[in-house]
């Protein structure tokens, strides 16, 4: 018979064989540290450089500056669709104000005084290709003369949806819109009564 103490001799050796070889194993080891960066968009109004009030003469209905807006977007994709719309408001309700005849684009303005909101008819005699001025009142249009980007990009008006498709590329980009100073033909005139005359612009990912 083998006896207790030379049994232990043999199993001494396979221990230490195991041992040695669970060190040579665990001397090296990784793990992968991950995070996720969702995309991320974010528009908003910027007030430096822009233009947002200025006066109409009496006499001729033209402005006395361009009325300039800007839109700062922020985003971390390649590109991204967005889309440039106006509304101005009538006796019924908000419309959209932007229209276009002929190459050139415009934006109804409607006055805010009380009493003197325009009718949606008024509006949509800003919008034809002939303007009748007595039945227009208190609804001036005007003409933007550039939708710029800054940082590449492209702007398209959609005579479809009357709204610019804008596409602008990753990173950060300032959206500039300039209106003329001379009113649309016609739809200036002393029906036009005294106050705020007002036109908003969105900037929105979401299409009309």
């Amino acid at each position: 018979m083998i006896s207790k103490k030379l049994v232990g001799l043999l199993i001494l050796p396979a221990i230490l064989g195991t041992i040695n070889v669970s060190e040579a194993i665990s001397n090296n080891a990784s793990q992968i540290l991950q995070c996720t960066l969702g995309t991320y968009l974010d528009i908003t109004p910027e007030t430096s450089g822009t233009t947002t009030t200025t006066t109409i003469a009496p006499a001729t209905g033209n402005l006395a500056a361009p009325l300039v807006s800007q839109f700062k977007i922020n985003l971390n994709t390649d590109s991204q669709d967005l889309y440039l719309q106006g509304k101005t408001t009538g006796a019924a309700g908000d419309v959209n104000a932007l229209f276009k005849q002929g190459s050139q684009t415009y934006v109804v303005f409607s006055n805010t005084a009380s009493g003197k909101v325009p009718t949606a008819a008024a509006i949509a005699d800003c919008k034809t290709a002939s303007p009748t001025a007595t039945n227009n009142a208190n609804a001036i249009a005007y003409p933007i003369t550039s939708v710029s980007l800054d940082n590449g990009g492209s702007s398209n008006y959609d005579d479809s949806k009357n709204q610019y498709n804008i596409d602008v590329n990753g990173g950060t980009t300032i959206a500039t819109t300039t209106t003329g100073t001379t009113p649309y033909n016609n739809t200036y005139s002393f029906q036009d009564n005294a106050g705020t005359y007002q036109a908003i612009m969105t900037l929105t990912s979401t299409s009309l």
